[in-house]
């Protein structure tokens, strides 16, 4: 598992493409994807945070973990083992376990591949891949 930290504090105005992968147990898919505009704060933990008609999207990550937030809703992830969160539907809180596979993150882009798991076990297989480039203020005239 690779991961890059940077830890020189600078902020960056990037065009963000998303692309989500949901394979669910039962071997059916869902494919999200989101084109915005976001900023990406590097430091002593690094966080992508951009907005879509759902709400706004936040990935940090750092040595201690990854944290992803859409809207409400968060969930952790521990570099070497499973973590238990509460998760936000709408409806209440469900416990939710993620288990990390993979985690890549560079200037260019963040891959990450996981489990989610219920209580009765594993729910769906996410992938996601989030590719950025930087954009000038002439840009946004």
């Amino acid at each position: 598992m690779w991961y890059n930290i940077h830890g020189d504090g600078k902020c960056i105005k990037q065009k963000i493409s998303t692309i989500s992968l949901f394979f669910k147990q039962d071997g059916q898919s869902e494919t999200i994807e989101y084109k915005s505009k976001g900023i990406l704060h590097v430091g002593q933990k690094t966080q992508l945070s951009f907005d879509t008609k759902e709400g706004t999207i936040e990935i940090t990550y750092g040595k201690e973990g990854i944290i992803l937030k859409h809207g409400i809703s968060m969930l952790k992830f521990d570099f070497d083992k499973e973590v238990w969160n509460q998760y936000q539907l709408p409806y209440g809180l469900v416990p939710l376990k993620t288990k990390l596979l993979k985690f890549e993150a560079n200037e260019d882009r963040i891959k990450m591949k996981y489990d989610l798991y219920d209580q009765n076990g594993l729910i769906s297989t996410a992938y996601i891949l989030i590719t950025m480039i930087p954009y000038s203020f002439q840009e946004e005239l």
